[in-house]
């Protein structure tokens, strides 16, 4: 089973977003991710009993959203998790902590149209802490779907991330599922 997790909580107490350009300007995290996760969702293209979408809530406290549903994650499956990422980059998405050998092989084989960075560690800058320390405790089987933002601690201010980037991850996730079988 593949389960894509994004957690639906943030820091703000008000919404803030505004499009300048190709660009979204605003507080992102974790609006960014749960945009991807329902594009996903919402394309019609993602209808398997193989697939799990999960908004979770408490990421920014103690990630009980994430425990809830790793009370249900088996050993062999793959666990996507999308969030924001200060991680550098001219790519349209960015995929972190991918330690596996045998994901980073199926995700390259299977993300040959997409313009992406991987990592097998954590580059992004304002924070190396997320859903994934969770679900690693569970499964071998996971990575991190980071949707680039500049400008700023995308916890605390107003940043910046490209429209294409939340269309591109919502089309390589789209992708991942379609392609599950041959994980």
């Amino acid at each position: 089973m593949i389960i894509i997790s994004a957690h639906a909580d943030t820091n703000y107490k008000r919404v803030h977003l505004r499009i300048d350009d190709d660009e979204y300007v605003g507080f992102l995290d974790n609006y960014a991710g749960v945009y991807t996760a329902m594009k996903t969702f919402f394309s019609g293209e993602v209808n398997s009993e193989n697939v799990r979408i999960e908004l979770t809530p408490d990421e920014e406290i103690d990630m009980r959203g994430a425990k809830e549903v790793a009370k249900e994650v088996r050993r062999d499956d793959l666990v996507v998790v999308i969030d924001v990422t200060g991680t550098e980059t001219e790519k349209d998405f960015i995929i972190e902590k991918c330690k596996s050998a045998k994901v980073r092989n199926f995700v390259n084989s299977t993300l040959k149209e997409f313009s992406y960075d991987i990592y097998e560690g954590c580059p992004d800058p304002v924070s190396d802490m997320d859903e994934i320390e969770v679900y690693k405790l569970k499964t071998d089987y996971y990575f991190f779907l980071g949707i680039p933002c500049r400008g700023g601690d995308y916890n605390f201010s107003e940043t910046r991330c490209r429209i294409r980037s939340i269309d591109e991850a919502s089309k390589a996730l789209i992708e991942i599922c379609r392609n599950y079988e041959r994980f």
